[in-house]
């Protein structure tokens, strides 16, 4: 906690929803409302600065915890000589609004909440201190590690088969080489009521459809958003950049459907 001072923290830059983009899209209130001194009752977009700071602290304090715990452990495989031929993988499952759109915590198709933590430490294979724009899902993982560990994957040389096929694309490539050409998109999805918000998450833009589930009645809306021109998410040009949106739905289209 003590590592830093809340009044050096970077606060959010942009603390609406993007215009233009449909009202079930964003969250207010969620876990976020369970933490204290977080006040009950009060929408989470009306948090006053202090509050904010104080959350915000504890998010970085709490991740600078984490950090030195996984020291530890990194410093007892170097310690052991087992650093030479132990593979290390690090990711999470979710990213994290800070108040960016008045959100906090997770459960949105939004890049805060959908861009994660993934390092890799592959002896002999991974460019130490490297990092890659590749983009990539955590389906990646399981081949990944296949890979690095000389395994194959199943239904590969004679390997058992699994009840589903093996989805995700190696990143052995882009550790060895961190400017390796990227993945041309990674999906995600979330739910959201009677509405199931599918994403295509390209170097560019993020494509999210929402569609109503089974035989619920309405329209399917769609967000587009330009990290080019837009990285904060301002405006949702679905309505200006059909063209766009065609060429992403195209790819929705190919994935299995979500249920």
């Amino acid at each position: 906690w003590d590592l830093y001072d809340p009044a050096e923290l970077p606060v959010p830059q942009f603390d609406e929803m993007p215009a233009g983009a449909p009202p079930y899209a964003g969250k207010h209130g969620g876990e976020i409302s369970a933490y204290k001194p977080v006040p009950a009752g009060v929408d989470s977009q009306d948090y006053d600065a202090a509050l904010q700071r104080q959350l915000i602290h504890g998010y970085y304090a709490s991740t600078s915890y984490a950090d030195a715990q996984i020291a530890k452990v990194i410093d007892a495989l170097d310690e052991t000589g087992l650093s030479e031929n132990t593979i290390v993988v690090l990711w999470g499952d979710h990213g994290y609004h800070l108040g960016d759109h008045g959100m906090w915590t997770k459960h949105t198709n939004y890049e805060q909440a959908n861009r994660i933590p993934l390092i890799v430490v592959a002896p002999g294979i991974a460019r130490r201190g490297g990092a890659s724009r590749r983009l990539a899902e955590t389906v990646d993982v399981y081949t990944t590690l296949c890979e690095l560990a000389g395994l194959p994957l199943p239904g590969d040389d004679g390997a058992p088969l699994v009840p589903q096929p093996i989805d995700g694309e190696s990143l052995v490539p882009a550790l060895r080489d961190p400017g390796a050409e990227a993945s041309g998109y990674a999906y995600h999805c979330y739910l959201r009521g009677g509405r199931l918000g599918r994403a295509i998450r390209t170097a560019r833009y993020r494509l999210v459809e929402w569609a109503p589930r089974g035989d619920r009645p309405g329209e399917t809306v769609y967000e587009l958003y330009d990290y080019e021109t837009d990285p904060l998410e301002r405006r949702n040009l679905a309505a200006d950049r059909p063209e766009v949106v065609a060429r992403l739905r195209a790819i929705l289209d190919e994935q299995p459907p979500a249920k």
